[in-house]
């Protein structure tokens, strides 16, 4: 692990209904956000910086559609009780957005910062 490289940490939220939720791993454009400013379809991940890789678990289906502002032409379907691993060399993610398709959806998150 290079030196300013950290372990990162976990964020666990249970989202009530079908929606989009926008995950802003960098603390919003103040940089000061966190967890406590969570809304029912924004979320933060309590860190100062983007990450270089992730890992999702989810307990229902669910899309990820957008990652730091680029929307995909087909998103990326996370499959239920399986981690789901995003990892960058060069480039980092500020935001991520999960198209939630069944209400009462748990999203696990672990994720290392750059």
């Amino acid at each position: 692990m290079a030196e300013n490289d950290t372990l990162g940490d976990n964020r666990e939220f249970n989202v009530n209904t079908a929606s989009d939720v926008t995950i802003n791993f960098v603390g919003g454009s103040t940089g000061i956000l966190t967890s406590a400013d969570d809304t029912a379809t924004t979320k933060y991940t309590n860190i100062p910086g983007a990450v270089k890789s992730f890992f999702l678990r989810v307990d229902k289906t669910v899309q990820i559609v957008s990652m730091t502002g680029v929307t995909f032409t087909d998103p990326i379907t996370v499959i239920i009780n399986k981690s789901h691993k995003e990892s960058f060399t060069n480039g980092i993610v500020t935001t991520m957005i999960i198209r939630v398709l069944t209400s009462d959806t748990n999203i696990k998150l672990r994720f290392h910062q750059r």
